[in-house]
């Protein structure tokens, strides 16, 4: 009979071991949000999209990563950022809950500088390849300068500018960049953050908010935002 105790005692301990070996071996989970945009001007305004959206009712306690990668989206950039963090949080267990790219589309439509990706693909192969959950786009029509003109005001008090200043410029791009050389401050939109980073601040986001819905549909969709329907 001490036999037969001894026996089960030395079993249990056995797999309590076990238990605590396979409980210090679990990685912490790296389960982020993450954002690759084109450059420093897409990246401040989506900043102050998600900060809308969690004093607005979303309330993911998520962190979100962003990363700029100076240039449109392409699926070579997307693979090679997402294994780079792989690469750097080794450590953890990877999940990509969201992973949004937020684009010009002017680059698609009048410069023309590259094709349309087929993006029903390129979300197969990313999810694929990495363990993302939600894979979504926004298409900043025609580009992020545009969404900033939504509040023209909002920019013109930021630049010291009176409200009837006429705005030159055939494109969003131009019009913003013509805006600050009034002021003489160069606008670089993908590595000019110093520059520019106070006067998009001082946009009134919910005036791009409430403009953009359709181009926000889809990040929308992949956070779980819920808008409040419009009064008629």
């Amino acid at each position: 009979m001490m036999e037969i105790r001894w026996n089960i005692y030395l079993a249990s301990a056995k797999t309590r071991k076990g238990k605590a070996m396979a409980r210090k071996k679990e990685k912490p989970v790296y389960d982020n949000i993450v954002f690759i945009v084109e450059g420093d001007a897409d990246e401040l305004i989506m900043r102050k999209l998600i900060d809308y959206y969690r004093q607005h009712g979303w309330q993911s306690t998520q962190s979100i990563d962003y990363y700029n990668v100076h240039g449109f989206p392409t699926e070579k950039k997307i693979k090679q950022k997402l294994t780079g963090i792989q690469q750097t949080k080794s450590d953890k267990e990877i999940k990509f809950s969201t992973v949004c790219c937020e684009f010009d589309t002017d680059v698609l439509t009048v410069n023309r500088q590259f094709e349309e990706p087929d993006w029903e693909e390129i979300e197969r192969e990313i999810k694929g390849r990495f363990p993302v959950e939600h894979f979504c786009l926004v298409k900043a029509k025609s580009s992020i300068e545009d969404w900033m003109l939504d509040d023209t005001d909002g920019l013109l008090k930021a630049l010291n500018l009176p409200l009837n200043t006429k705005v030159s410029g055939s494109t969003g791009q131009e019009k913003v960049a013509y805006l600050f050389r009034k002021k003489n401050i160069k606008y670089d939109r993908t590595k000019g953050r110093e520059n520019i980073e106070k006067y998009i601040n001082a946009l009134d986001i919910e005036k791009i908010f409430n403009s953009r819905e359709k181009e926000l549909s889809s990040l929308e969709n992949a956070l779980g935002f819920n808008r409040i329907p419009k009064q008629e």
